[in-house]
């Protein structure tokens, strides 16, 4: 992995999408993708739970989020891959309050396994995690959109990196009660911040890592201020941005030869017991009633239906950036761990087929996705 085509040095990054644990043993969540996830030099997931003996749980956060808080020594199944940065930057970061924040950290800080866009204050949050092989340094940073408003990290509170983005109603006609057009815009401080902490990164790093924490889960397409802030980040000089939080998978973008993974999907999802997921923080419908819909007599969407599917990138990157994208399929097998489709599962080509047309949600998306070596291709750099 250490040469490039044009003689350069890569490396190259397995992404992974949100990983929710809960397994017995802890380790046996990646027994079926721990050997391909050490195919490549380095390994990034999005974390979904905390890992803390500290605690105080907030109610307001849901009584489901019971099941956010796992025992501090279960972490370690992330070093049997191992995996080389996490990223805390989650909806369920503050939980268990600012105390389970700061375990957290502690937590993955004793493993050996550093964390990205969560802190004890907004600076420890922003700080990046910079990591080397082959004489590349790769630079991480990570930030969450979904997040209460006691969830962001502040000077004097622990949490998580805040890019926030407001919410505006648009009536496509006249006619009161008209469907309305849902427009959503970044929060132009935190956008400042996110370019300034990429820039800076950048003069010190050869290839800057995005991941965000962002949409809307359930749906098919980014939200109007995805593309604004992953467009501004590659423009200030990041060359991958890693997104999740969908819970399902979205649009694939190239943009100015960089990568954009609108939402790589569940990688690892602990399946709970118990009933419906409430909406929150008001928790007067589920999520079944809002993101299910029975559009016609027989006709019914469900809300969960591409749940399982995923997958791991393998991105090799260079002094240049981006020089290759490559994923490798995957779907969770009914305790919601990871298994790897191959070419003669006909989940491989459904899983293909709609990574093509989640494209048609997003502009400059992927819509030419051949497979080749049992992976999907989505890119290779010209020069």
């Amino acid at each position: 992995m250490g040469q490039a085509k044009n003689g350069g040095a890569c490396v190259t990054l397995a992404g992974c999408g949100d990983i929710g644990t809960g397994h017995t043993p802890p380790e046996s969540a990646f027994t079926h993708v721990a050997d391909a996830l050490r195919l490549a030099d380095f390994r990034f997931a999005q974390c979904e739970k905390l890992y803390s003996e500290k605690k105080n749980y907030q109610v307001h956060s849901g009584a489901l989020n019971l099941e956010a808080l796992k025992a501090p020594q279960t972490a370690a199944a992330f070093k049997t891959v191992p995996f080389n940065v996490l990223s805390l930057a989650s909806n369920h970061i503050g939980d268990w309050g600012p105390e389970a924040v700061e375990g957290t950290v502690e937590t993955f800080r004793a493993l050996g396994i550093p964390t990205i866009g969560a802190g004890r204050n907004i600076d420890e949050a922003r700080k990046p995690v910079i990591l080397e092989k082959n004489g590349l340094k790769i630079g991480f940073l990570g930030y969450c959109s979904v997040l209460l408003p006691q969830f962001w990290a502040t000077e004097k509170r622990a949490g998580a990196a805040p890019l926030r983005a407001y919410t505006y109603y648009e009536p496509y006609e006249y006619q009161p009660g008209s469907p309305a057009r849902v427009i959503t815009v970044p929060d132009k401080d935190d956008l400042e911040y996110l370019v300034e902490d990429v820039r800076k990164l950048k003069q010190m790093v050869n290839v800057v890592v995005v991941s965000l924490h962002w949409g809307l889960h359930y749906v098919t397409q980014p939200q109007d201020y995805q593309p604004i802030v992953a467009h501004a980040a590659i423009d200030a000089g990041a060359s991958v941005i890693l997104g999740h939080h969908a819970h399902q998978p979205q649009g694939i973008e190239i943009y100015k030869g960089a990568i954009i993974f609108y939402s790589i999907g569940n990688f690892v999802f602990h399946r709970r017991g118990g009933g419906p997921a409430p909406c929150m923080p008001g928790e007067k419908y589920t999520h079944k009633e809002i993101y299910s819909k029975e559009v016609d007599p027989g006709h019914y969407y469900d809300y969960r239906r591409h749940w399982a599917e995923s997958g791991i990138p393998y991105l090799k990157l260079d002094r240049a950036g981006l020089r290759e994208a490559t994923y490798l399929p995957t779907f969770l097998d009914a305790e919601g761990r990871p298994e790897i489709l191959t070419l003669d599962n006909p989940q491989f080509e459904k899983s293909r087929v709609y990574l093509e047309w989640l494209a048609k949600d997003v502009n400059g998306g992927i819509t030419n996705i051949p497979a080749r070596d049992g992976r999907y291709c989505l890119y290779e750099r010209k020069s």
